[in-house]
């Protein structure tokens, strides 16, 4: 809307968003009669949201498991939460390594007679989870500044075969370590 009027500002969220609103249209704008009830809302939204993180991060707290899966670099409190939720009992595997299997995070394999190729990661399995995995492999690859074997291992491996499959492959075994936790 504010576009359309040749108001325009960077990209911004939250509290900054609507101080840029305010400044850019102000009181006497043709369109505060419209901005005033939808900055309203966009407060109420944002107080909502903040008030949801803090009980995310204090459920998180309280649970033991939780804050031992979040010492992993690169995990936080939303994926230690839903790698806890989903995987529920860790003994119904028989080993770590079938858990990457089970969230998609393996490739698939074609076998016929003497043929025997690997194919794309085969997305079985919780796709919110695989999601928040691949995710905090990014992190621990790209923005982790702490040194560990995993990052070094995921970056040898980038330089090999590209990053998004070194991603996959470090999310894999970020799913391992955290079963074993």
């Amino acid at each position: 809307m504010l576009k359309a009027c040749g108001l325009i500002f960077p990209r911004s969220t939250g509290g900054q968003f609507r101080r840029q609103v305010e400044e850019l249209s102000g009181e006497g704008h043709i369109l505060w009669p419209v901005l005033l009830p939808l900055i309203s809302v966009h407060g109420q939204v944002c107080g909502e949201l903040d008030a949801l993180d803090r009980r995310v991060r204090q459920l998180a707290r309280e649970d033991e498991t939780t804050r031992r899966l979040m010492t992993v670099p690169g995990i936080g409190v939303v994926t230690a939460l839903t790698f806890r939720d989903t995987i529920d009992d860790p003994s119904r595997f028989k080993s770590a390594a079938a858990v990457g299997a089970y969230l998609g995070l393996t490739p698939r394999r074609k076998q016929s007679g003497e043929t025997d190729t690997n194919g794309r990661v085969s997305r079985w399995g919780d796709r919110l989870l695989r999601s928040y995995l691949f995710e905090a492999a990014s992190v621990l690859l790209h923005r982790t500044k702490r040194w560990c074997a995993l990052k070094a291992w995921g970056l040898r491996l980038a330089k090999r075969n590209g990053m998004k499959k070194a991603q996959v492959a470090v999310a894999r075994q970020l799913a391992v370590i955290l079963h074993c936790i």
